[in-house]
């Protein structure tokens, strides 16, 4: 009987200290952000809209089109093809279906170059037809520095190159 009565306490204990963070917010202000208008600050891993990075010196992709991400892609999402030999070899064209994409981060995690990055704060990514959500090279490709696996700070000189904070501007699409 008494094993009974303070099994009772226990679970009434529980559910109490359980509760504990839903009455903390239950008398706090609501946070409302007027989208349009007003965009939250993501956290810097958040997963957006891919971008092909570039060696900020030369100015060039870093991608080889080694073809490990669309490899290791499970919704078969990437596709390329590449052209050139050893050091010289680059993407011919590089396509990513956003229709198609879990947003699994894989394809970063595999890139052996640091050459794809999910970390682009892009996360408008509606569209009015599905040929909208197809990304191309030149749409994914970097106008400055962003964060990857191996590089998740700006390196000292490029400051002055780094884009807009993420979700500060209206994405730009060709077609």
């Amino acid at each position: 009987m008494w094993k009974y009565l303070r099994d009772i306490c226990e679970g009434f204990w529980s559910i109490l200290l359980s509760m504990q963070i839903t009455l903390r917010y239950l008398f706090t202000r609501a946070v409302t952000v007027q989208y349009p208008e007003e965009k939250r600050q993501l956290p810097t891993r958040a997963l957006t809209q891919h971008v092909l990075t570039i060696d900020l010196e030369s100015q060039e992709l870093k991608c080889t089109a080694c073809d490990m991400c669309a490899r290791i892609c499970p919704a078969n999402c990437i596709h390329l093809e590449g052209e050139g030999k050893g050091k010289a070899r680059r993407p011919k064209w590089f396509v990513i279906d956003h229709n198609l994409c879990m947003y699994c981060n894989l394809c970063v995690e595999v890139c052996p170059f640091d050459a794809i990055s999910m970390w682009t704060g892009k996360y408008e990514l509606g569209g009015f037809s599905r040929t909208n959500l197809v990304y191309d090279m030149e749409t994914m490709h970097a106008d400055g520095f962003y964060p990857t696996i191996m590089t998740p700070r700006s390196p000292p000189g490029a400051a002055a190159k780094a884009p807009a904070a993420p979700g500060g501007g209206k994405q730009e699409r060709k077609g």
